[in-house]
């Protein structure tokens, strides 16, 4: 069902007769269904819950309430609590809340945050990256989550994005050489660098302070740092790849923050509850629907680093009882050889939350382990709305038909240019929307309930997700960029994804981006980067079409190097198609759509092609060998 809903008013309505439905006549209830469909008084009672969740919503945001302060109780009330399970580290409530405390303090001593600056957390999954985010939460501070991926031009870009003062690093000598390089850029623009750990191996040159809380002082932090910012402050810098260009910083303030937390309610999340945590905590699946949801009932929450390998017995030996997770983690786990204890467990796990699980998949992935409900939803990290299929039907993200639809008229599928992925309008200036059944971009509407927040930077970015005029004069939607259906019996279905990005290993990616990557190399002269369907694998690769430099060759080792130390792996092109000139629109457009449908299929394409190798290090030619060890999984991606 959907997480948050407009027109109070009809709302307030139907939420009275929900509350009457034992006093309702046969007839009427029959009338009921034969409008809205069987599913009709369901949909009463979980808008009548939504309706008490947003009174409540309403009157924290009136009183200031911040999702710390949740924290702060449990760690007064059940101080013994487990709160983080680590490999073998085990972490309550009370301790984890006195080393945020002396974190905090550190900070407030450095001086670097005079003034409420923007932070940030450059951490893997691990208890500092929770410490660090309660500190700066206790303090009402902004905090940028950035991705540990990250190197460069590209991870500066996003720390000047957010004009960051201090960055809170791991001590984990992949993150703290990713800040060494830039380290010239970053003393230049007053930042701050903070390795915070247990143990250091390496040692840090100057602009870069170990911090060793042991000396530090646990008094707890004044509550008054944090009641002096507003609920409507940025809370947290989430970056997007959105849909051009570099990473754009989604904002994420303190009051959504706080209403992100109750995603799960609907699934009724227990403080007894353990969460299992394999995606990373800069993205707002882990951090927002994972993390700030442990977070404000009180339950544990388990870090990890995905593994295929050791997944299901973390899930024995944390004794989770929630799993998130993204569809590719779902085709790792499948694709694991099958042990005696595959769907085995000694506690109850109760249900999974994620997005991205194909329907090719999903019946096998949920019995093969065993699995009780999957809630597949939909959403977007600067999104205004969210889907969360809880009735099981496979392939879908959710249900909004019936008095749903009626009631709140947020959701809109139109017709739209595949092309442009721009909304086709009628001869009214109105989008047309598409009939039911068909696939069409999803628009969600604005309202003052569900306002988009939009990204860190100038208007022209936030502009470009609105359509505005969709329905009548003067509405305004958010535009999702993404294709879905909606069918008769009101089920919502993921399609595809428009634009220039394309989603792999559970990230969106930037094809301008990556091939301004590609263009660095002093053998391209210009590169066209789009993805590529792969059968047996979720989203879509990244495949570069390129021409070279008439002088120079094409050093395939060289072009790895390149490309894996200026992105991240995943960001990186599986494919490289090598053409003589590129195919341009009349407007000098790189077109992508015939090269996409081509693939690398080689029945099709004499050009020469490659494959990223990544047990060699290098690109190397693209034969039938190839692709069959690639369809059929043998070959990493």
């Amino acid at each position: 069902m959907p997480g948050s809903f407009g027109n109070p008013s009809g709302l307030q309505i139907v939420g009275a007769a929900a509350a009457t439905l034992a006093c309702v006549p046969i007839a009427t209830a029959a009338a009921l269904r034969m409008k809205y469909g069987p599913t009709v008084f369901d949909d009463l009672k979980a808008i009548r819950r939504q309706i008490a969740l947003s009174k409540t919503l309403t009157e924290m945001r009136r009183k200031n309430v911040k999702l710390i302060d949740f924290f702060e109780s449990h760690a007064r009330e059940i101080p013994e609590k487990v709160f983080v399970l680590y490999k073998d580290e085990v972490h309550t409530y009370g301790g984890i809340d006195d080393e945020s405390n002396k974190f905090a303090n550190f900070a407030l001593r450095s001086g670097a945050i005079d003034g409420k600056p923007t932070v940030a957390i450059f951490m893997f999954n691990e208890p500092n990256f929770v410490v660090s985010w309660l500190a700066f939460n206790k303090l009402g501070l902004t905090t940028a989550l950035l991705n540990y991926n990250l190197r460069g031009d590209v991870l500066l870009h996003c720390i000047k994005t957010c004009n960051v003062k201090a960055v809170a690093c791991g001590t984990d000598s992949r993150l703290i050489e990713a800040l060494l390089a830039i380290l010239p850029e970053l003393d230049a623009l007053g930042v701050q660098v903070w390795i915070i750990g247990k143990t250091l191996s390496v040692e840090l040159p100057s602009g870069m302070v170990y911090v060793d809380t042991l000396n530090e002082c646990s008094d707890p932090i004044p509550r008054s740092l944090r009641d002096e910012v507003p609920n409507d402050t940025d809370a947290l810098y989430l970056f997007t790849s959105g849909t051009t260009g570099l990473p754009k910083a989604a904002r994420i303030p303190y009051y959504r923050q706080l209403r992100g937390s109750h995603i799960q309610a609907p699934l009724e999340l227990r403080g007894d509850d353990v969460i299992y945590a394999p995606l990373p905590l800069y993205h707002s699946s882990a951090c927002i629907l994972g993390f700030c949801n442990v977070v404000r009932v009180g339950g544990t929450i388990v870090l990890s680093n995905f593994s295929a390998r050791r997944f299901w017995d973390d899930v024995r030996r944390y004794r989770v009882t929630v799993i998130l997770y993204i569809g590719e983690i779902c085709r790792y786990l499948l694709a694991q050889p099958r042990r005696e204890d595959d769907g085995k467990y000694s506690h109850t796990i109760r249900y999974l939350m994620g997005n991205g699980l194909g329907p090719d998949i999903w019946g096998e992935f949920k019995r093969r382990f065993n699995l009780p409900h999957i809630n597949e939803f939909y959403s977007a990290t600067e999104g205004t709305y969210i889907t969360i299929n809880r009735d099981g039907k496979e392939g879908t993200v959710g249900r909004y038909h019936g008095i749903l639809k009626a009631l709140t008229d947020i959701i809109v599928i139109v017709q739209c240019d595949l092309q442009t992925s721009q909304p086709l309008r009628g001869t009214d200036g109105h989008c047309l929307i598409s009939p039911s059944g068909e696939p069409g971009l999803m628009l969600l509407r604005i309202t003052q309930t569900l306002p988009f927040e939009g990204y860190l930077g100038n208007k022209e970015t936030n502009e470009k997700k609105l359509v505005r005029n969709v329905k009548k004069n003067g509405d305004v939607f958010f535009n999702t960029g993404d294709l879905m259906m909606i069918d008769q019996d009101g089920y919502v279905y993921f399609k595809d994804r428009l634009g220039d990005t394309f989603r792999w290993k559970g990230e969106n990616i930037a094809t301008t981006e990556v091939a301004h990557v590609l263009n660095l190399h002093p053998s391209v002269q210009e590169s066209n980067v789009y993805g590529v369907q792969v059968p047996g694998h979720d989203g879509r690769a990244g495949m570069a079409s390129m021409v070279l430099r008439k002088d120079q060759q094409l050093d395939l080792k060289s072009l790895y190097d390149h490309v894996t130390k200026s992105l991240p792996l995943y960001a990186c092109p599986k494919f490289l198609r090598i053409l003589k000139e590129m195919d341009i629109t009349g407007t000098y457009k790189h077109k992508k759509t015939d090269l996409a449908k081509q693939g690398f299929d080689l029945n099709v394409i004499s050009d020469p092609l490659y494959f990223m190798n990544i047990e060699t290090n290098t690109y190397v030619p693209l034969d039938q060998d190839a692709v069959l060890k690639i369809v059929v999984g043998q070959a990493r991606l």
